[in-house]
């Protein structure tokens, strides 16, 4: 089994979970089962435009994200441009 983060942002809610789960698709059905069962919890978010949802998950390794602010120095270039000029 995997462990998966899930994020959802829906009406100006925030739901955020972590799931054990086989696959993608088997950590969504399992974070909608928790959402109906009352286990995860909203939390009140005006950032996000009310009209949309945003849904967002990733494949967690030991349980934790990948995210380590201590391996980035300052004036890296972070991804590619996606227009150039000249």
């Amino acid at each position: 089994m995997k462990s998966y983060r899930v994020q959802i942002r829906s009406e100006g809610k925030y739901y955020d979970g972590i799931i054990k789960a086989n696959n993608d698709a088997e950590a969504l059905q399992q974070f909608k089962l928790k959402l109906t069962n009352g286990e995860i919890a909203a939390q009140d978010e005006d950032f996000y435009n009310k009209v949309k949802v945003f849904i967002s998950y990733e494949e967690l390794k030991d349980g934790t994200t990948e995210v380590d602010i201590g391996k980035t120095s300052v004036g890296v270039q972070m991804g590619g441009s996606s227009v150039t000029t000249g």
